[in-house]
C-alpha cells in the first residue's frame, strides 16, 4: 500500500476511536505502517544499497544520516511511536532505539496504547516525521502529509 493510503486509514481510525479501543490500536498500526512504507520508498530512492529487510528504526537512522547528515528533530517521537506499536502488538522488552549507542534515555513504554488520544498522536507524529524529512531534504512535501495537521493527541505514559 502507499504511505498516503495508510496515513489516511490511520486518520479515519483515529477519528472513530472514541469508545472503540480496537480502532485506536489499529490507527497506531496504520500510522506506523505509513512510516514504514515511507522509509522504504525514500530509502529505495535515495540509497542504492538500502536494506528493505532491516528493522524500522535502523532504516530511519540510516536514511537520515545518509541523506540529511543528521537525525530528525522528531527522532524521539519516532522512537516513541515504535514503542507504542510494540506495546499494541504485545512486545515485551526494552524499547528499540534509532541509534543503539545513544546516551539519551530510551522512550518510556506507554500504558495507554488503545486510547483515542494516543491514536491521534500517532497519526500526527507520522505526518510530522514525513513532513520534516521532506523539508530537511529540500524535497516537496507530499500534499497528503500536509492534510493531517489538526490532531493534538498525546501518547500517555
Amino acid at each position: 500500500m502507499e504511505p498516503a493510503e495508510l496515513l489516511q486509514l490511520a486518520d479515519e481510525l483515529a477519528r472513530r476511536a472514541e469508545g472503540k479501543p480496537g480502532n485506536a490500536a489499529q490507527a497506531v498500526l496504520a500510522a506506523h505502517a505509513a512510516l514504514e512504507a515511507s522509509v522504504n520508498r525514500l530509502g529505495g530512492d535515495e540509497i542504492q544499497s538500502f536494506n528493505y529487510r532491516a528493522r524500522f528504526l535502523p532504516k530511519w537512522h540510516d536514511l537520515c544520516q545518509r541523506v540529511l547528515g543528521q537525525q530528525l528533530e522528531a527522532a524521539p517521537d519516532l522512537e516513541r511511536l515504535q514503542a507504542v506499536r510494540d506495546a499494541v502488538v504485545g512486545y515485551r522488552g526494552e524499547p528499540e532505539r534509532l541509534d543503539r549507542r545513544a546516551a539519551t534515555p530510551p522512550p518510556e513504554v506507554p500504558t495507554d496504547v488503545d486510547s483515542p488520544e494516543t491514536a491521534r498522536w500517532a497519526v500526527e507524529t507520522a505526518g510530522r516525521v514525513i513532513r520534516e524529512f521532506h523539508e530537511a531534504a529540500r524535497r516537496e512535501v507530499p500534499s497528503w502529509a500536509l492534510e493531517r495537521t489538526g490532531h493534538q493527541g498525546t501518547a500517555e505514559r
